[in-house]
């Protein structure tokens, strides 16, 4: 039996073969997809021009919907586009439909949240960070629009199997060291391109005792190396989860055979790690928090939000910095739950009250500035240290502005010193 990689046993398994080898391309059987409000009226549209105006999807039970990129309506576009995603949901009978209200999100948290990822699935969405599901055992990874409307007709699609790169951390963290940390010094290691068309294995004793909303963040940004997915084993924490969630079946997780093929290798010693920042108008453009200190950037804004950095133990982490103490003068700090979920949670702990003393601005869940439509853009000349995956130029809503990328724990300390700082 050829020894196989756990991105190498699921595709195996979607596509009915016993094994697949890296660079082969195979058609694979999809658990779950969904697509948000941008692209659902597109993708509509499509849909009927291409198969009919009484085409159906091939399951409507394994597909979801969410509004999230632009929540509430900023205009009368965005409320179309919305109106048109709950009549594709009306149309299709596809129950898993989220609009705004009292139990909507960003959809990869509210993938996760609403049991929709399991171990050894394949899960796909018209979102490049869906690679997030890896951090549950599954093969996430993001399509385009085309792909995705075949995939919703057919139920399957190909892929190139991708080669492996490991990433080994052992070791326990130091304080105030976060996911956001390691995944950005590995963004720095491999660089954008990187990890183009290969899969992210982590492993190592880091990750196995890592939190689940921690190993969330690291598949999260693997695709800003490139990669076509990030992965790693079940661990207890990530079972814990998976039985508190409402849809949870029986699953199959998957580990790598020994002797699997790995194309790269890299290993990191938790102990070693420390905060990180990464500088415009890259995240692998990432410097040190002491370089960081000593250039004293300036902010503007700090935003604690995304789908990487807004779940509760971010926000939660970021809260007890601020506890007791004042936002600095001239200082915007925007807190963007990721779910209503979150929000609720927040209000409920007293962890909403810390933010609001400390002089934050809690807004309404959403993708809002990380996504640039609306809801946090900066100015011209403006600095935003933000806990988002991207500092594109312009990916905030202004070319003329800068974005730093960084840690809950960073933003919260910045935002009090009014600089980017440890």
């Amino acid at each position: 039996m050829i020894p196989q990689t756990m991105t190498h046993k699921i595709l195996a398994r979607a596509a009915g073969r016993d094994h697949v080898v890296a660079g082969e391309i195979v058609e694979v059987g999809i658990d779950m997809a969904f697509t948000h409000d941008p692209v659902c009226e597109g993708l509509r549209r499509e849909f009927r021009d291409a198969f009919g105006p009484d085409a159906t999807v091939w399951d409507p039970e394994r597909i979801a919907l969410f509004e999230d990129h632009l929540v509430p309506a900023k205009d009368a576009e965005s409320r179309r586009l919305a109106a048109g995603m709950t009549q594709f949901a009306t149309e299709q009978g596809i129950s898993h439909h989220y609009p705004y209200g009292e139990n909507y999100g960003i959809c990869h948290v509210m993938m996760c949240d609403e049991g929709l990822v399991q171990p050894g699935t394949v899960v796909l969405g018209t979102d490049s960070h869906s690679v997030t599901y890896g951090a549950f055992n599954a093969f996430g990874s993001g399509v385009g629009m085309i792909d995705m409307v075949n995939a919703f007709y057919t139920g399957d699609l190909w892929f190139r199997v991708p080669e492996t790169i490991e990433v080994r951390i052992e070791g326990e963290l130091p304080p105030g060291v976060l996911a956001k940390d390691v995944i950005l010094t590995l963004i720095g290691d491999l660089g954008m391109g990187g990890a183009s068309g290969r899969s992210i294995e982590f492993t190592g004793s880091t990750i196995d005792t890592m939190s689940v909303e921690e190993r969330m963040t690291l598949c999260n940004m693997v695709v800003e190396a490139g990669a076509v997915n990030g992965i790693m084993a079940l661990s207890p924490a990530a079972e814990e989860y998976l039985a508190a969630r409402p849809r949870t079946v029986a699953y199959e997780p998957v580990t790598s055979d020994p002797g699997a093929p790995v194309a790269r290798r890299l290993a990191y010693r938790a102990e070693k790690l420390r905060p990180v920042v990464a500088y415009p108008h890259r995240p692998d453009n990432v410097h040190s928090i002491d370089e960081a200190m000593a250039d004293r950037i300036r902010v503007d804004q700090v935003y604690i939000g995304s789908c990487t950095g807004a779940k509760y133990d971010d926000i939660e982490v970021a809260a007890a910095e601020l506890a007791g103490k004042r936002v600095a003068p001239g200082v915007r700090l925007m807190i963007v739950p990721a779910t209503m979920g979150i929000y609720r949670r927040l209000a409920l702990s007293g962890t909403m009250a810390t933010l609001l003393a400390a002089g934050a601005v809690v807004e309404s869940p959403g993708c809002k500035a990380c996504y640039g439509a609306h809801g946090g853009v900066v100015g011209d000349g403006e600095v935003c240290l933000s806990t988002t995956n991207r500092n594109f130029r312009g990916r905030m809503g202004n070319p003329k502005s800068s974005v730093y990328l960084a840690s809950p724990i960073v933003a919260a300390r910045s935002a009090l010193a009014g600089r980017i700082t440890e």
